[in-house]
């Protein structure tokens, strides 16, 4: 089993739909690379599609000069709006590289796959025996699998059906996957089917149901949680890392069944002064510093009762800023849960297809 011990971070920007510089958008992008190089550090940025609208050279160039002042690692991923007039992904491959790949860290393998090889959503069947030679081998290894692909499964108004889908749903039903992040949509949702945790991005070019701005990951071990950050939020960033949000639930190993830990991570470190947490909006309990700008304290599964309770999570800076975070975890103690298919926000009409 490959050590999980190691935190994971990666920051996804919604689709960009970049066109032409000085736009929202393109400001909108520079921050999220300020935000990548001087507050979060994560351990890679992951573009999620539709980086450009045209897939003109212009505007690879333009993603090309946005992309190049990170500086940590990143990847992309095409969309559809990446490959307009170019189903080869020519404009992609010779701008950014592989269409599809995958990296190992942490204890995690991270796929990377290219839905865009069929219009409107498909993979071919080199790229299928590839995912699933992936999936195995990191199950093999002990690793846990993440998938990154432009193509939301749960798209409202849209089919998620074309070649090499019916295997991808195969590969993804009968094989452990700790979660699916996408972009495409243009509105932000967290979609549990009970076995897996699929993500929408919000859109940073067409934003729908909120700010644009980037969705913050956290991965370690069992724990997996996530945020969106808004544009232009200053001060600190907090994330509850632990317990899961039962949203993000998908065995008994991520309920609370005994005593246990509250487990926050918090941005800039150095920066944070103080965090504090409370349950059932109850008394407020300082955290503890755990180095690498985590904080924790105690929690007391074992006098919680059965059922859903809400964790609240606040950060403070040295200048009296603060950020909050909040979850809802579940309790149960003969360690017994099973995940109700379930999404968050409800979402019933989109102007996006």
């Amino acid at each position: 089993m490959i050590g999980t011990d190691r935190p994971v971070v990666v920051m996804v920007p919604g689709d960009l739909h970049l066109t032409e510089p000085g736009l929202e958008n393109v400001r909108v992008a520079s921050w999220v690379v300020e935000q990548a190089n001087r507050l979060i550090r994560p351990d890679f940025v992951q573009f999620i599609g539709d980086n450009v609208q045209d897939a003109t050279e212009a505007q690879f160039r333009l993603f090309d000069e946005i992309r190049g002042r990170l500086e940590v690692p990143h990847f992309a991923l095409v969309g559809d709006h990446d490959v307009k007039d170019d189903p080869l992904a020519s404009g992609f491959r010779r701008h950014v590289g592989a269409a599809h790949g995958s990296s190992s860290l942490g204890g995690f393998r991270f796929l990377r796959l290219n839905t865009q090889e069929s219009k409107p959503v498909g993979l071919s069947a080199g790229q299928v025996e590839w995912f699933g030679r992936e999936v195995d081998a990191a199950l093999a290894s002990g690793e846990r699998v993440v998938i990154f692909q432009h193509n939301y499964p749960y798209q409202i108004w849209e089919s998620f059906e074309g070649p090499g889908i019916e295997e991808w749903r195969r590969i993804t039903q009968t094989r452990r996957v700790e979660a699916i992040l996408c972009g495409h949509t243009h509105y932000a949702q967290v979609a549990n089917d009970g076995r897996n945790v699929a993500v929408a991005t919000r859109s940073i070019g067409d934003p729908e149901g909120g700010e644009p701005g980037y969705l913050l990951l956290y991965f370690r071990g069992d724990d997996f949680a996530l945020a969106h950050v808004p544009v232009d939020r200053r001060g600190p960033v907090v994330l509850a890392t632990h317990p899961r949000d039962r949203l993000l639930a998908t065995t008994a190993r991520h309920v609370v069944a005994a005593l246990d830990r509250v487990v926050a991570r918090a941005w800039p470190d150095p920066g944070v002064v103080a965090v504090r947490a409370r349950v059932d909006e109850g008394p407020w309990v300082d955290l503890n510093p755990q180095g690498d700008g985590h904080w924790s304290a105690p929690l007391p599964g074992h006098d919680l009762a059965k059922g859903e309770h809400p964790l609240e999570v606040v950060a403070r800076d040295a200048d009296g800023a603060e950020a909050t975070d909040r979850v809802r975890f579940f309790v149960d103690p003969t360690g017994r849960y099973t995940a109700v298919p379930e999404s968050r926000p409800v979402v019933t009409s989109t102007a996006f297809c």
